[in-house]
Parts: C-alpha cells; sequence; structure tokens
C-alpha cells in the first residue's frame, strides 16, 4: 500500500518534468513575437531586436513588448517608460515587414504622445494586412 501511495505522489511530478517543452513559444517566436533566427533570452533582448530609433534620440525607451495573433494579423503591445523627472514628447511609429524582409504596408504616420516623468505607457497596433509576419517599433524625440 504503501508503494502505491508514493507512486501516486510523485506520478504527476514525474508527467509535468517529461512532458513540460522547454518554454511555451513556437520556434521563431519570444512573447509571442517573431524573431526570426535571432536569438532572444529575455525581454531586453527582444525589445533591442525590435526597438529602432530615427531622427531626433529619445530618452524614453521601450522596456516590455509582446504580441499575439488575432487570426492573420498581428497584435502588439509595447511599453514605453519615461524615467525622467520631466515631460518628454515622442513620436512612435511601427514599420511592417514581409516573409522577403521587404515593407509589407506603406509608411505609418507618426503618433505624437507625451509622457510624464516617471510614467510608463502602453502602445498598441495591430498590423494593417496579412503580408505582415514582422515589425518594427520606431522612436524619435519631438523635443
Amino acid at each position: 500500500m504503501k508503494h502505491s501511495w508514493t507512486i501516486a505522489a510523485l506520478l504527476p511530478v514525474l508527467f509535468a518534468a517529461c512532458a513540460t517543452p522547454k518554454g511555451f513559444e513556437q520556434p521563431g517566436f519570444a512573447f509571442g513575437c517573431p524573431i526570426g533566427e535571432a536569438k532572444v533570452s529575455s525581454m531586453d533582448d527582444l525589445v533591442k531586436l525590435k526597438t529602432t530609433m530615427e531622427g531626433k534620440r529619445t530618452t524614453i525607451q521601450a522596456t516590455e513588448m509582446r504580441c499575439s495573433k488575432t487570426g492573420d494579423l498581428i497584435k502588439i503591445d509595447a511599453n514605453l517608460n519615461n524615467d525622467s523627472s520631466t515631460v518628454k514628447r515622442i513620436a512612435y511609429k511601427f514599420r511592417w515587414i514581409d516573409r522577403e524582409g521587404m515593407r509589407a504596408a506603406d509608411e505609418e504616420s507618426w503618433k505624437p504622445v507625451m509622457l510624464y516623468e516617471n510614467s510608463n505607457l502602453v502602445v498598441g497596433t495591430v498590423s494593417p494586412n496579412n503580408k505582415a509576419v514582422d515589425f518594427r517599433l520606431i522612436l524619435r524625440s519631438q523635443e
């Protein structure tokens, strides 16, 4: 009887250890976002891979990024952080990329936002069409 209790107690632990994959992500994705062949081991790696600065540099930084699929479209939420003690004005846009690495849609217009001191802002979007399989978040200072 003692052995059956021990086996019954250990069975869920053994099953979880054997059945749990290394991660919950599909190959080529991190935090739901497409990464292709890039090596991404943390949220910081993903943010560096997906964020670009254009024009005037800004002190505002993307700190988190999460993606999901809505049908054939990519939904993105990105957290922008202002850790300074002053209000900052920035603009952002997303650049959509197709399977061949070319632009999948017309260039978006800049979206201006204001981040108050020591604050966060989540910006989100959905890909304009199903040709878009990747993206970049582009930030630019408005000061």
